[in-house]
């Protein structure tokens, strides 16, 4: 099994790759034997699958080599995959949309996540006024920024319930002690909370879970589809000149959801490197068990679940309606990787 060093800050090498790389219009490239993928956040659990597939031995063989970058808050990602610092990055679906609205062509050549992987909790203080989604006109949400993935969760579960999204009160987010006193103090309504935060949230016994959005059935519920979260996205110019790449990709990130779906959390945690779980391995198993069901899929984007993500967004933000949903994202190289998969 060939081992990938994970590396969590390397300028050097991203300024190498910059040097090296040939200009992605230029057809006459050739085909690199290095991949760089960035990761928004190594260490999160929602980015456990990276680690799997490298520990699996899934992301190297003897053509080509992947290199795993930490995220970098300096430069934006869309930029690094365009000027070709980077040839891939795993975050969140809605960036393909954000970047195809200002002019920066990208695509999910891989869907890992098809649930936001959070729960919405409402304060206890809160609970006897909110029963339904068609209650939440004029609620206070805990959600973070204008733009962020929590938001969208929030704007979702109101347009869902009726709603518009100016019938709410977007709150920042002040990390979990701060937030923990406005549930308590009755100054917020709802907090929406990543895995593992949620737990944190009840055991403080200031909130109580409204809509489980961890699992593909909490989801459908609530959303009335699937909704794409963690994904592997690439400049679409870049895919088009080294397929290779994407298929690379895919291959080794459908292997790792079959083997996420086909083995138990305790088989899953075994694997992960205690420099990823930290030494209380039962608290990252109790962790991972609620995160895993994020990945219940075999790597295609759900059309419909892509399309309704971005008629949220497009609430948000008007300009992000010029976006056609169906160029920020390809199910063609997940094809081609199940196809083969044995």
């Amino acid at each position: 099994m060939k081992n990938l060093a994970i590396i969590l800050s390397s300028v050097l090498l991203l300024s190498s790759h910059a040097l090296h790389a040939e200009p992605t219009s230029q057809k006459a490239e050739a085909t690199p034997h290095r991949i760089v993928l960035l990761v928004d956040e190594i260490k999160a659990i929602r980015n456990f699958p990276v680690v799997l597939a490298e520990r699996l031995g899934y992301l190297s063989d003897d053509d080509m080599t992947v290199t795993v970058m930490n995220t970098r808050d300096d430069i934006p990602h869309a930029e690094m995959l365009i000027d070709g610092r980077v040839d891939a990055v795993m975050a969140y679906y809605h960036h393909n949309i954000v970047n195809q609205s200002e002019g920066k062509a990208t695509e999910a050549i891989v869907t890992l996540g098809v649930t936001p992987g959070a729960k919405v909790l409402v304060a206890n203080a809160s609970k006897d006024k909110y029963k339904t989604l068609a209650d939440l006109k004029g609620s206070r949400f805990i959600a973070g920024g204008a733009g962020s993935s929590k938001s969208t969760v929030a704007n979702y579960l109101m347009l869902s319930g009726g709603n518009r999204i100016t019938d709410y009160t977007r709150l920042g987010t002040d990390g979990k002690a701060k937030n923990t006193e406005a549930l308590r103090a009755g100054s917020a309504d709802f907090v929406v909370a990543p895995t593992p935060d949620g737990s944190f949230y009840e055991a403080e016994g200031v909130a109580t879970t409204f809509a489980d959005l961890t699992t593909v059935e909490g989801t459908k519920k609530y959303f009335g589809a699937l909704f794409p979260s963690s994904t592997v996205y690439m400049a679409s110019e870049r895919v088009k000149m080294h397929p290779e790449i994407a298929q690379h990709l895919a291959n080794a990130f459908v292997r790792t959801l079959k083997y996420i779906n086909t083995h138990s959390p305790e088989e899953i945690a075994a694997v992960i490197p205690v420099e990823i779980s930290g030494r209380d391995r039962a608290t990252y198993l109790k962790v991972l068990k609620e995160a895993v069901p994020m990945f219940a899929t075999d790597g295609r984007m759900p059309v419909d679940g892509a399309e309704k993500e971005w008629r949220v967004l497009g609430e948000f933000k008007p300009s992000y309606r010029s976006v056609r949903p169906e160029q920020t994202y390809t199910n063609t190289f997940v094809d081609a990787a199940l196809r083969n998969l044995r």
